[in-house]
């Protein structure tokens, strides 16, 4: 029995898969962030370690027959980062197989998101990917494995049409409302029963603290979401606002290369999931260039883990035959 793991590794949570031969889901799992780019790298390892080990330390027969591991990590881009998590990795898996009783390797492969979000929702590692979760990044991956992006620039620097940035736009426009800059919203009163604050003025003391992270920022979007299908105007305007900057984003993207005019795009994230309005309106404005219909956002796609685990195999199986 051969079986191969993927890992989803995230700057928010983890989740990780086990997939049989066939394609059969055997094992899954999930934790906190693994991205050494929101969390310390020995945090992120220490984490990743610990998704693994609920991975496979319930099914130590999984261990033993695990050929290969592809792990697609969100905010790695350089070589250096690759080879630090390989080696980690590597590193794991001899020493868990040893003691398990196996003799033989596990090969470790790490990628980019976008990579197994695109097997998860295509099938394929290679065409366009917009993603928008708690950060924002719209990947472009020919046939040949080159991989062309735009943004994915953090938080500070960008990451338009995110989690992030609905969320802060949702609790700005608290405060606009609160000064008389924007009119009234539902978004008010949904945040002050989220964060249980009586005075909209208590939001300044609660988000400059050291415990509001970029993920607690990131949760407000839900809150928008929420406001805008029940048509709250403040909510539909930033929701539309942020996707089409998204757009703008993939539409730079698609210019880099003329294969990716023709190419299929997947969305992915938690906003594209649950705001069909920003999703519509990402569509909407890729139309001068792009072919909508091109767009795939499969509901019932597998869990990019689970794209990752497939990738996995099918790249032993190349690596195998040739």
């Amino acid at each position: 029995m051969r079986v191969y793991a993927g890992i989803d590794g995230g700057g928010t949570k983890t989740d990780a898969a086990i997939i049989s031969e066939h394609g059969d889901l055997l094992a899954s799992a999930s934790g906190r962030a693994t991205n050494p780019h929101s969390v310390p790298p020995q945090e992120a390892m220490a984490e990743l370690i610990r998704i693994l080990n609920l991975l496979f330390l319930s099914r130590m027969e999984l261990l033993s027959h695990c050929e290969s591991i592809c792990l697609g990590m969100s905010g790695i881009a350089e070589d250096q980062e690759r080879q630090w998590i390989t080696a980690h990795v590597h590193d794991y898996m001899m020493k868990m197989k040893k003691a398990a009783g196996s003799t033989t390797a596990c090969v470790i492969w790490v990628v980019t998101e976008g990579e197994i979000a695109l097997m998860a929702a295509l099938g394929q590692p290679h065409g366009l990917l917009a993603i928008s979760g708690t950060g924002s990044i719209v990947y472009g991956i020919t046939p040949e494995g080159i991989v062309h992006r735009a943004g994915g620039w953090g938080h500070l620097l960008g990451d338009e049409g995110s989690g992030y940035r609905i969320g802060q736009r949702t609790l700005q426009a608290v405060m606009q409302c609160h000064d008389g800059i924007l009119p009234s919203t539902a978004l008010t009163s949904l945040v002050q029963q989220e964060l249980h604050v009586k005075h909209v003025t208590d939001l300044k003391q609660l988000v400059y603290q050291p415990g509001w992270t970029k993920s607690s920022t990131a949760s407000m979007a839900r809150l928008a979401i929420e406001a805008a299908s029940a048509g709250d105007e403040a909510a539909r305007t930033l929701l539309m606002d942020e996707a089409r900057q998204l757009a703008n984003t993939a539409l730079a993207l698609i210019r880099q290369c003329v294969s990716f005019y023709t190419a299929p795009m997947a969305l992915s994230g938690s906003i594209f999931r649950y705001s069909s309005l920003f999703r519509d309106t990402f569509v909407q404005q890729l139309n001068d260039i792009y072919d909508s219909h091109q767009v795939v956002c499969l509901e019932d796609a597998p869990a990019p883990a689970v794209g990752a685990a497939q990738l996995a195999r099918q790249k032993f199986r190349l690596a195998e035959s040739g």
